[in-house]
């Protein structure tokens, strides 16, 4: 009998082995395929992670409008509220390899309704524009009570109230002395917010009045009685006659009853 060497004894512990599935295999075989499907999913989640990086971030696009809006107006509106439109979920940018350049469209303000553009100038460039509502609080020239047609207005006549300015800054006066010693166009009800179309400059000259024509030229100064023939605001160019030579003249009402020309 051929007398068993250690390569016979390997290969009949390796037949053995293979018809007798030991507890301790069985172990060896689940560890190995534990191994491998944990090898197969990092590297599928590093191909997901890799697919992921290779587009903007629509967070990021969000985060500079949130930003650039906010530090646009922050100093005149330190209370409001900054609400982003989602992206499109289909929408694939490159990333950008440079900071972002957020600005506002021509004709658009940074309140209300709004689009904000961000632009990438990198290696792959592109630009969109993301619609965005801000609602901003300011206080405002509020009536007291209700105000006359024609009626000048006085201290008395107004406060200052914070209101929700998101229609338009320029519907609003935020200072009162803006306010004060202006003529009410129409009659106004208690608590109204004013705007510059409800107020009209007061007249300092008035139709028929005897005014002080101020006539300037190369140093010299004369005056003359006049009467007004027109009403006049402030720096309003209005027509005189003169008293003594019965001449009309063309001024600048610069303050009430007085009217320059120029000789």
């Amino acid at each position: 009998m051929e007398r068993m060497g250690p390569a016979m004894a390997e290969r009949l512990y390796n037949s053995n082995d293979a018809l007798y599935d030991s507890p301790d295999s069985r172990s060896r075989r689940s560890t190995r395929l534990l191994t491998q499907l944990l090898l197969l999913f990092c590297l599928c989640h590093l191909g997901f992670t890799t697919a992921a990086t290779s587009v903007q971030s629509p967070h990021s696009i969000r985060e500079a409008v949130k930003s650039f809006v906010n530090q646009k107006i922050s100093k005149d509106y330190p209370r409001h509220e900054i609400r982003v439109s989602s992206l499109d979920p289909r929408l694939k940018l490159a990333p950008c390899n440079v900071p972002l350049q957020e600005f506002l469209p021509s004709g658009r303000q940074a309140i209300g309704n709004t689009t904000v553009g961000v632009r990438c100038t990198g290696n792959k460039p592109w630009t969109i524009y993301v619609p965005a509502f801000v609602k901003a609080m300011r206080k405002v020239v509020i009536t007291n009570h209700p105000v006359l047609r024609h009626a000048t207005i006085s201290r008395a006549d107004v406060h200052l109230e914070e209101r929700d300015i998101s229609t338009g800054s320029n519907a609003y006066i935020f200072s009162l002395e803006n306010v004060v010693g202006k003529v009410a166009k129409r009659a106004m009800t208690n608590a109204t917010a004013l705007s510059p179309g409800m107020l009209n400059e007061p007249l300092l000259v008035h139709r028929g009045q005897k005014v002080i024509i101020l006539a300037e030229g190369s140093g010299i100064q004369v005056r003359m009685a006049g009467t007004a023939l027109m009403d006049g605001t402030a720096g309003q160019i209005i027509h005189a006659r003169n008293t003594r030579s019965k001449r009309m003249v063309e001024g600048q009402v610069i303050k009430p009853g007085i009217i320059r020309v120029n000789m």
